[in-house]
């Protein structure tokens, strides 16, 4: 019998990208596989939400996939709380796998150090792992600690002992982004693959309610609230703007969620419902009883280099996006969703305001972008790629 090793901070039922994306693979990789190998799934109790805290068990089997979930401390998506999760969910980590003798390891690194803890794991036990990357954590702290001379330190620091070592001993790195391939080390001798996100069943061609009235416009985000999407800097003033025709759905939470409220007080406006985080059935009513769809990252370097995975779930319908982003994601929206799509500079308010007061409304399938990212299909090549590279062409 071999053991597969897969690490995942978060898995269903938590409401992230890393959750949809490693539920549907783990899924789909079990059906891959013989009655003779066995796939142990870690990951954490839903803890992404405080308002979304479902109540699973701790172990599951289920046929050659067995998942063992850890309890972590609600974090609120604060960063030192954040560290304090991780350290319970490496702890538990090493529990489980104490007494299983691993041939491989798949991790998804929506976490940077969820990949720093396969590369230790596979220093201790020889079996080489597969790096599924979501982040670039080194980055992202460069802009995002409010101490400039600090942020260097610390980013440089963990660049350097963690990032690299862990990229640089992947058997395979498979990335979500073509953005992310420059950030992988130049001296790097693996394969890399690029598999995004893709259009999950429930949204795969949804369609506006033909019903719903346009006496009063709708603008839905769907999400995390924060510093990352900013979203404090573009919706109240946008907002305010259009008080008179349109109400703006928020729906999520996070560590920015003060900011953006702190906003709507001080604009005093009544155009904003923050709702929070629902379940992907509820999601997907919201979505066609809307007007529009917003995206907005906060207009920071790092975050040029990412593709949100809501622009998936947004092009599988046939609403227009409004989309605040640079680089990658821009490109990728330029090239693949094409239609019905208006890309505006990060935190950029007057290009919005301009669109919104002269563009006309109209909605529109994006066909061959729906043809082309089915989440079925992606995940099929990606389960291939992870076969191929452990056990050899099948």
């Amino acid at each position: 019998m071999k053991h597969i090793l897969y690490l995942s901070y978060f898995y269903e039922p938590d409401l992230s990208a890393g959750s949809f994306r490693n539920t549907y693979l783990a899924k789909t990789l079990s059906k891959s596989l013989t009655e003779f190998t066995h796939i142990h799934l870690i990951c954490t109790h839903p803890n992404r939400y405080a308002s979304h805290g479902k109540k699973v068990p701790d172990m599951e089997d289920h046929g050659n996939l067995t998942i063992y979930r850890i309890r972590v401390p609600q974090h609120h998506n604060k960063f030192f709380k954040q560290l304090i999760s991780f350290y319970y969910y490496q702890r538990g980590v090493w529990r489980i796998i104490r007494k299983i003798k691993f041939h491989t390891i798949f991790v998804s690194s929506s976490k940077l150090f969820t990949a720093h803890l396969a590369y230790r794991i596979s220093k201790k036990t020889m079996a080489p792992y597969y790096l599924d990357l979501r982040d670039l954590f080194s980055e992202n702290l460069a802009e995002f600690i409010p101490y400039p001379r600090i942020a260097q330190v610390v980013s440089k620091f963990v660049r350097k002992y963690f990032e690299i070592p862990t990229f640089l001993n992947a058997k395979h790195i498979s990335i979500n982004s073509e953005g992310f391939r420059d950030s992988i080390p130049k001296n790097y001798r693996g394969k890399v693959s690029f598999f995004p996100n893709g259009i999950d069943d429930l949204f795969y061609g949804w369609s506006q309610n033909p019903e719903l009235t346009t006496q009063r416009m709708i603008v839905t985000y769907a999400g995390n609230i924060g510093e990352a999407q900013a979203l404090h800097k573009i919706i109240p003033p946008l907002a305010d703007y259009l008080k008179r025709s349109h109400t703006f759905q928020i729906i999520g939470a996070g560590s920015a969620k003060h900011k953006l409220e702190a906003e709507i007080e001080r604009y005093s406006l009544t155009n904003i419902l923050i709702i929070d985080p629902v379940e992907r059935e509820q999601l997907l009513k919201y979505y066609c009883n809307s007007h529009y769809l917003f995206l907005h990252l906060n207009d920071y370097k790092s975050l040029e280099k990412v593709l949100p995975s809501k622009l998936f779930e947004y092009g599988g319908g046939n609403i227009p996006i409004l989309a605040g982003v640079a680089g990658a994601a821009k490109k990728f929206m330029e090239d693949e969703l094409k239609e019905n799509i208006f890309i505006f500079e990060p935190c950029n308010f007057e290009m919005l305001k301009e669109y919104m007061e002269l563009h006309p409304y109209t909605i529109k399938f994006r066909m061959d972008f729906i043809k082309k990212y089915n989440r079925q299909y992606i995940t099929y090549m990606m389960t291939e790629s992870i076969l191929s590279e452990f056990y050899g062409h099948r």
